[in-house]
């Protein structure tokens, strides 16, 4: 077998087994790293707690949880920036693997993504400024 042919089919190899690694981690920066894909947490966000999973699968599926305080203008562009509506219902979206801190109330507004949802839901709490952010791709 030629070497060019031997060096790529090793390198397809070696990619191919580094990207079938399931990640999970309860670090809430990073959690923030893995799911927005910025190292930098913004100028204001403090990170509360986390909790990321994601599948050994080439097609990224992935469960995240984050608790954050944010400040109003951080929540408003969140918001428009992906595409969310506001619902009436706030009842928590039941999960039987949601974490112990993970804790809203009817105090909270609840948003979802428009249109197609996997399951993904965002709490606000515009008085303290915390949010509670779940999302799902799967």
């Amino acid at each position: 077998m030629p070497k060019a042919v031997y060096c790529l089919l090793t390198i397809v190899a070696m990619i191919s087994l580094n990207s079938c690694k399931e990640h999970k981690t309860r670090d809430p920066l990073e959690v923030y790293k893995l799911w927005s894909g910025n190292n930098k947490v913004p100028d204001g966000v403090h990170l509360i707690h986390g909790y990321y999973w994601q599948s050994a699968h080439w097609s990224k599926e992935y469960i995240m949880y984050l608790e954050l305080k944010a400040p109003l203008a951080w929540r408003n562009e969140f918001v428009e920036q992906n595409n969310l509506v506001l619902l009436e219902d706030t009842s928590l979206i039941p999960d039987p693997d949601i974490p112990e801190w993970f804790k809203t109330s009817k105090k909270f507004k609840l948003y979802v993504p428009k249109g197609f949802n996997e399951g993904s839901a965002y709490y606000e709490d515009t008085v303290t400024g915390t949010m509670f952010l779940h999302e799902v791709q799967l």
